[in-house]
């Protein structure tokens, strides 16, 4: 283009006159996105103007002359036409606002269970029994070293009978809690077992039995998976005090089945002794005790998913 080169500007200003052209031809083309929906730059400019000069702020006497006969019949039969398919957007209208189906989905995935952060919350418990057994346990720290999956296979041929060795109070107290506080984490990921209360009914005992399934498959992994005890510290792969099977089936079997029958005693608890002193005792403190101590496993599971020990779905 040789006029350009004749023009009287420096290339300086003719090069700023060319980014400002092509700004104002391509500052239609970007949208400003928002939450909720899309809104057009000229749709935007067009309803600013509209807001402040509104039809009724004007005089009487400055309206614009008006002549009903100006339309023509060709004219109104035209804007009874429908806009074709491929007719470019009316820029005056909004576009659409999809915040509703944003909502819709929301309320979609309230529904149903929530896979994900289940599985992040017993990982999260994985880790806490984990660090515990690393930090208390000797033999576990010990036979960390050699070779994982040569090791690993050892201690799952080691797997018969019943006792392990272990006291009591762990065998029939402490896997049945880590079998509860595993079945309230499926509860609290439930939307419609978490709203259930210990009863008679159908759906409680169906709710209960899904929370039996999540307990069952974390105690069996933790007992036997690459990550659990056999798998990190190879529990099983040396002989334990007086066992003579450190392998045993006593914690597969007593976590999910006494840990679920101890989350059912905590509903009990919770629905028939928790409430009605909640009810008597205005205090609110001596409320979040009794809450904590009455119901030790569903207060820990709440602290594994970002809640007050005390904290209750179905009511405050």
């Amino acid at each position: 283009m040789k006029w350009i080169s004749s023009a009287p500007f420096s290339s300086h200003v003719t090069g700023k006159m060319v980014i400002v052209a092509a700004a104002f031809a391509l500052c239609p083309c970007f949208p400003i996105e928002s939450s909720a929906q899309t809104v057009n730059l000229d749709a935007a400019l067009t309803a600013a103007l509209r807001e402040a000069n509104p039809p009724e702020a004007r005089a009487p006497g400055n309206d614009p002359p008006s002549n009903s006969t100006a339309v023509s019949d060709d004219t109104k039969e035209k804007s009874k036409l429908k806009a074709r398919p491929d007719d470019p957007p009316d820029p005056i209208q909004p576009l659409p606002d999809h915040a509703l189906d944003q909502y819709l989905l929301e309320g979609q995935r309230k529904d149903s269970f929530d896979w994900e952060n289940a599985f992040k919350q017993s990982m999260i418990f994985l880790g806490i029994q984990h660090a515990f057994r690393l930090a208390t346990e000797e033999g576990t720290r010990a036979d960390l070293k050699g070779p994982f999956f040569k090791d690993y296979f050892r201690a799952l041929r080691s797997l018969r009978g019943w006792g392990d060795g272990d006291p009591f109070l762990v065998n029939y107290i402490g896997h049945p809690m880590m079998g509860s506080v595993t079945g309230f984490i499926q509860v609290h990921n439930d939307p419609k077992g978490v709203r259930e209360e210990v009863s008679l009914k159908k759906s409680y005992w169906r709710s209960r039995l899904k929370a039996f399934g999540w307990s069952f498959a974390y105690s069996t992994q933790f007992e036997l998976g690459l990550v659990g005890e056999a798998g990190i510290g190879n529990i099983g792969i040396r002989p334990y005090g007086k066992a003579k099977n450190p392998m045993a089936y006593v914690d597969i079997v007593v976590t999910p089945v006494v840990g679920t029958g101890w989350l059912v005693g905590e509903d009990m608890i919770d629905r028939y002794l928790i409430q009605r002193l909640e009810n008597k005792i205005g205090n609110r403190n001596i409320q979040i005790v009794i809450r904590g101590l009455l119901n030790p496993t569903r207060s820990f599971a709440n602290l594994i998913r970002g809640k007050w020990p005390w904290y209750r779905d179905n009511r405050f």
